[in-house]
C-alpha cells in the first residue's frame, strides 16, 4: 500500500533532516550524555586544535551549560577553587569557581579533573540580553585560561564560526539569524510532511520523494523552509 508505506516514510525523513549535523567544525549532536550527571540531551560540540572539546547543552529542566573536556595529554584540572576564566572575544572575562557541592544560591561550576562544566544561563524564555552566555553567542571566539591540580596551567580558544545551525537545533536559541524553537521546527515538518504527502497522489512517484529528500537539505543545512518550498516546486 504506496500510502502506508509513505507515512512511515515521513517521519524517518524528518528526523533525518531535523538531526542533519551542522556544517563545519561546529557539529549538533541528537543523543549526548553529560558526563557529570549522566543524562541525555542534544549538544553543539566542537573540539580546537589543541584537543581541548567545548560542548553547549540544556540540562533536564532547561539549564544550559558548557562542558570544557581536556586531551588525554593534559594534567588533571583543579577540583575546587578557582579552575579557570572564560573570556567571550570583546566582551568581560568571568572567574569560574568549582565546588565538591552546590550552593543553596549559587550553582558553582564542577571539576571532575577531566572535564569542567560551568551553568552560562537560567534557560527560561529568550536568549539572555547579557551575561556570559550572550557575550558567548555575540563574540566571535571563546579563550579559557584552566588551572591545573600541578600548578601549572594552560590557555586554549575556540571559533564561534559555524556554531549558528548546532546552537539553534541543540538548545532551540537562533543565532545570527539562524531560526530556532519549536515553533519553527513544527513547520519545518509540517512543510515536509506536505511535500512528501503530495508524491503520493495521484499514485506514489518516486523521484518526486528522491526530489523531497535532495531539497531537505535546504532546511537541515540552511534552514530555510521558503528555499525548500520554491526547491520542490521547481521544474
Amino acid at each position: 500500500m504506496p500510502g502506508f508505506w509513505l507515512l512511515r516514510l515521513i517521519p524517518a525523513l524528518a528526523l533525518i533532516v531535523l538531526a542533519h549535523a551542522a556544517a563545519a567544525d561546529w557539529q549538533y549532536i541528537e543523543k549526548y550524555s553529560d558526563p557529570i550527571q549522566g543524562f541525555d540531551t542534544r549538544a553543539a560540540s566542537t573540539t580546537n586544535a589543541d584537543g581541548y572539546g567545548l560542548h553547549l547543552y540544556r540540562n533536564p529542566i532547561g539549564r544550559v551549560y558548557a562542558l570544557i573536556t581536556l586531551p588525554d595529554s593534559s594534567p588533571d584540572l583543579v577540583r575546587t577553587g578557582p579552575v579557570a576564566t572564560v573570556t567571550p572575544m570583546g566582551f568581560e572575562p568571568k572567574e569560574v569557581e568549582a565546588q565538591s557541592e552546590r550552593g543553596r544560591v549559587v550553582e558553582y561550576a564542577i571539576s571532575t579533573g577531566r572535564a569542567l562544566r560551568d551553568r552560562l544561563w537560567h534557560g527560561e524564555g529568550q536568549a539572555p540580553a547579557f551575561g556570559t552566555f550572550h557575550d558567548l553567542l555575540e563574540a566571535p571566539s571563546l579563550a579559557v585560561s584552566l588551572m591545573f591540580e600541578n600548578g601549572g596551567t594552560d590557555q586554549t580558544e575556540w571559533s564561534m564560526e559555524g556554531a549558528e545551525t548546532a546552537i539553534a537545533k541543540a538548545l532551540g536559541i537562533s543565532m545570527n539569524g539562524v531560526p530556532a524553537g519549536s515553533e519553527w521546527e513544527d513547520e519545518a515538518a509540517q512543510a515536509l510532511l506536505a511535500a512528501m504527502t503530495a508524491c503520493q497522489f495521484p499514485k506514489l512517484d518516486v523521484e518526486c520523494v528522491q526530489k523531497v529528500s535532495t531539497c531537505s537539505a535546504k532546511i537541515s543545512e540552511d534552514r530555510d523552509i521558503d528555499g525548500f518550498d520554491t526547491c520542490v516546486a521547481a521544474e
